[in-house]
């Protein structure tokens, strides 16, 4: 029977045999004091084998005796005693609740520090008991969205979609099972009714729209793909003066006295009605003083050969109208894949611009989904997604394997981090902050976690952590790398 040996700050050890009881990382266990009727709700963090003093000594009897022949007479009950003495296991647990007892009614209370002595019952708990005390579960949701199983009873966790309504971070090392995470929630939006704006650097979200077996999915209209420089153009009055020279100046480094000059040029086209980015650059090379003009035309080069602007109103996108094409749930995937660098700086900035300015007019919430965004964010956009942007109603979901790239600022402010598998001991001191939970949890969970399973935590949770095993989807990921060599 486990056993309470000590507490230690907010953690207790347990002692056990491992061979009558299993006990397993992220494991909830109940230590419950019947006489006080009080408790406490301790998650494990780690397993460890006992140190008994002896033990050394006697392994290594054993083991510099392999080749000597020789007989021990002991009775069976001191073979097996001593069998379990060296094999005894300890784990270290984190309190996390504590437990009150009232009319055999069990209530899940904030720790005031109280602790039972060893005589208290310690038993494993199952997690959909600690899920209904927490009212987390399809039950309690309007807007439901099935994550996966939890690891080590298979109880399903089932988040609300109300809860990712501010900032996201999916975390761990390469190959652990983040974009699939982050699809899985991109189409538990979109089936709740929300829409999405899918930086895509890999080109993977498009497949959502067709079924394992190759024919369309239930979300073949629901995910709309934009190519930059194909089917993602815009006309220069639709963009508007706000948004183009906030991407001027802040994407392309356009010093300011030269954007002054610039935007008379535009405001004289617009009132004339003939602002065309062919229009701007002519005049631009026909009124400009030489000094400035070179800055200028270097980035209307730029511009122009991104592709992501158009003077033809056939060929332009407006967000507000591809919006309406999926007003009742669905994403726009902005295809990134094999872009320049300037494309994918303009394309980025452009966009985010345009949805703050539609969203100041009324326009309904979007989620971000942005993968790897330290590669084309901002310092300044980093500051706009805890503040103007979040409260605008630019929700947004980080995916990244490199954590110590996302500014300190996001980390502080998160809501919800899902921790896939990690090692290195800088990422983890960095995305620790984000769980708003001990340190030693991210710490000691993150290496112990195999591919597809991650430590959920936050809003989502009603922040007591939870480990799960990811849903597998019935649509087509395209997550996965493509190699020449399929086998070894």
């Amino acid at each position: 029977m486990m056993q309470m040996f000590r507490k230690i700050g907010d953690e207790v050890v347990l002692i056990y045999n491992p061979r009558r009881e299993k006990v397993e990382v992220g494991e909830n266990i109940k230590i419950l004091d019947e006489k006080e009727g009080r408790g406490l709700l301790v998650q494990v963090i780690e397993q460890n084998l006992v140190d008994l003093t002896g033990i050394l000594e006697d392994i290594i009897r054993i083991e510099s005796m392999e080749r000597i022949s020789f007989e021990e007479h002991a009775p069976p009950e001191y073979r097996t005693y001593t069998f379990d003495v060296k094999n005894m296991k300890f784990a270290r647990a984190k309190i996390r609740k504590e437990l009150k007892v009232s009319d055999k009614v069990e209530e899940i209370v904030d720790w005031t520090g109280w602790v039972p002595d060893r005589s208290a019952k310690v038993e494993s708990i199952d997690d959909g008991w600690i899920l209904d005390k927490l009212k987390i579960g399809k039950k309690f949701y309007k807007y439901p969205i099935f994550l996966g199983k939890i690891a080590h009873n298979k109880e399903e966790l089932v988040i609300s979609a109300h809860d990712l309504q501010g900032i996201s971070i999916i975390v761990g090392k390469k190959g652990t099972g983040k974009s699939h995470l982050a699809k899985a929630l991109l189409l538990g939006l979109i089936d709740n009714g929300a829409i999405g704006v899918v930086f895509d650097i890999n080109d993977e979200y498009s497949a959502l729209r067709y079924n394992l077996d190759g024919t369309e999915s239930r979300y073949s209209d629901k995910i709309i793909t934009l190519d930059p420089g194909v089917n993602l153009r815009f006309t220069l009055p639709y963009i508007g003066a706000n948004v183009f020279f906030d991407v001027m100046q802040t994407a392309m480094g356009l010093p300011e006295a030269s954007a002054f000059e610039l935007r008379n040029i535009w405001n004289r086209l617009e009132r004339d009605g003939q602002l065309t980015f062919r229009n701007l650059r002519q005049q631009a090379e026909n009124t400009l003083d030489r000094r400035i003009l070179g800055a200028i035309i270097r980035r209307l080069d730029r511009m122009e050969q991104t592709k992501l602007f158009t003077d033809n109103p056939e060929e332009a996108v407006e967000f507000e109208k591809e919006f309406e094409r999926i007003k009742n749930g669905g994403a726009l995937v902005i295809n990134l894949k094999l872009k320049s660098k300037d494309t994918i700086d303009l394309v980025v900035q452009t966009v985010l611009s345009k949805l703050q300015e539609i969203l100041e007019k009324g326009g309904s919430p979007v989620f971000i989904f942005a993968e790897e965004a330290h590669f084309y964010l901002r310092e300044t956009d980093w500051a706009d997604a805890v503040t103007r942007m979040r409260h605008l109603g630019i929700y947004q979901i980080y995916m990244t394997n490199t954590p110590t790239e996302i500014r300190e600022l996001v980390i502080r402010q998160t809501d919800n981090l899902f921790l896939f598998h990690l090692t290195e001991e800088s990422d983890l001191a960095h995305i620790s902050p984000a769980a708003k939970i001990d340190p030693e949890t991210v710490i000691q969970v993150a290496k112990a976690l195999p591919a597809r399973r991650c430590l959920i935590v936050g809003e989502v949770t009603n922040h007591y952590p939870f480990i799960i095993d990811v849903t597998s989807l019935d649509v087509k990921v395209a997550g996965a790398t493509k190699k020449y060599f399929e086998v070894r």
